[in-house]
């Protein structure tokens, strides 16, 4: 049995609560692209301030070179097993499973 990908999306909903709707449509197509794939997830949505005030969302500091580039625009954002893989946008569902789907042909490795 593969393990659970674990899906980590960072928002700054916390900072602007009109980006939430983002959010919201990007969680529902996450769980379209798994249905799709047939794989289960580990889904958590993060709030920046959430981030910056946990060494446990550590793993996000990848996105600080692209925040101070471009601001809030860079999210929502995907880590998918502590990995950026998507920023800037909610992405189709079809991107999606592309990205998952390079994710579960490494862990049948």
């Amino acid at each position: 049995m593969t393990e659970k990908l674990r899906l980590t999306l960072l928002s700054f909903a916390c900072c602007n609560p009109k980006l939430g709707v983002h959010d919201k449509a990007y969680l529902e197509r996450i769980k379209e692209a798994l249905a799709k794939v047939g794989a289960e997830a580990d889904i958590e949505l993060v709030h920046a301030t959430d981030a910056m005030m946990s060494k446990r969302y550590g793993f996000m500091s990848e996105i600080i070179p692209l925040f101070d580039k471009y601001g809030q625009a860079v999210t929502p954002a995907l880590f998918v097993d502590h990995k950026l893989e998507l920023y800037g946008g909610v992405p189709t569902v079809e991107k999606l499973i592309e990205v998952l789907g390079k994710h579960l042909k490494n862990e049948a490795v």
